[in-house]
């Protein structure tokens, strides 16, 4: 069996929205060309959610004030239809929140797999996990609390799992997990109304490993001492573990102050003399020097080892 047949195996079918739509999990094990086509796909539907959603709640909002008007024309029954259909859009715009993909999930899967794509192994798939339900989705849910006067709930979302291999043998493996608290609080204002006050907070830890054969980098995890002076990150990241043995290394990264304020890649200026506008975190940015930091440490390895031929020193 060729590669190429070997290859075919292992491939799924092409997108099936239908299966996507029952729990926005999108799950793959493919060539890189057919996951981006995929992503292409999940592009499409989210446009022509996104676009149903605007005009339902154009049309709530138009039959409501055609109900206010026929009211004032004491049109009793038309304005009651129209209150009808207005209040029936509004709950099917309500409930139709979960089919907005968040666009940065997926654009970062597609951004990522481009720029690796000559050096991923051709003949190999990678295996791709994304979860694009709403972060805040009861499954997600790891707790409730009370701190103090608030009440509060805390949100754990893996929401990819991406492995892949490399040309030269390093097996790749990129996850990404965001952290949500929400915080509520209901009490009475000077004025003896009740209130109620919300918070939200969170985060955006991302990880990225290499797994490799400990015959080809001797001496790995001797280097675990001096790794970090090979990371490399924007001074708004902030490496929470790195992680050195054997047969593989590994870091973590935190996306800033606020992890949940990033985009998926900065756009580039339409002409040389527009000034670049730069947003807080370019993920796709900060995983490739994570990267990049983390051949750096494998690299150390062989300018460390002795050369061939010679003893090594006493």
């Amino acid at each position: 069996m060729t590669a190429r047949e070997r290859l075919s195996t292992l491939t799924t079918v092409a997108l099936d929205t239908s299966e996507f739509k029952k729990t926005y999990v999108y799950e793959t094990r493919a060539p890189v060309a057919e996951v981006l086509a995929d992503l292409k796909a999940l592009g499409t539907l989210d446009s022509r959610a996104e676009w149903m959603r605007i005009l339902m709640g154009i049309g709530s909002f138009v039959f409501m004030c055609l109900g206010i008007s026929f009211a004032v024309l004491s049109q009793w029954l038309l304005s009651a239809a129209l209150f009808a259909t207005s209040i029936a859009l509004f709950i099917l715009w309500m409930r139709s929140k979960h089919t907005d993909l968040e666009n940065r999930r997926y654009g970062l899967v597609a951004a990522l797999l481009q720029r690796f794509q000559v050096d991923l192994d051709a003949n190999a798939p990678v295996d791709v996990k994304l979860d694009l339900a709403p972060v805040d989705e009861e499954r997600k849910a790891v707790g409730k609390r009370k701190r103090g006067r608030w009440d509060s709930e805390d949100f754990a979302d893996t929401w990819l799992s991406l492995h892949g291999r490399f040309a030269d043998g390093t097996h790749l493996h990129l996850s990404a997990v965001e952290h949500l608290q929400k915080r509520r609080r209901t009490g009475r204002g000077s004025s003896g109304k009740t209130k109620t006050k919300t918070k939200r907070k969170g985060k955006t830890l991302l990880q990225v490993g290499l797994r490799v054969k400990p015959e080809r980098f001797p001496g790995l995890a001797d280097q675990r001492a001096n790794a970090k002076k090979a990371v490399r990150l924007p001074p708004e990241v902030v490496l929470s573990r790195l992680d050195v043995a054997q047969d593989r290394v590994s870091m973590r990264a935190l996306l800033g102050k606020d992890g949940r304020d990033w985009v998926a890649r900065r756009p580039k200026p339409a002409t040389p003399s527009e000034p670049t506008v730069l947003p807080p975190h370019d993920a796709s940015r900060v995983v490739t020097m994570m990267l990049l930091s983390l051949y750096q440490v494998l690299g150390a390895t062989h300018r460390k080892a002795p050369a061939r031929g010679r003893s090594q020193p006493v």
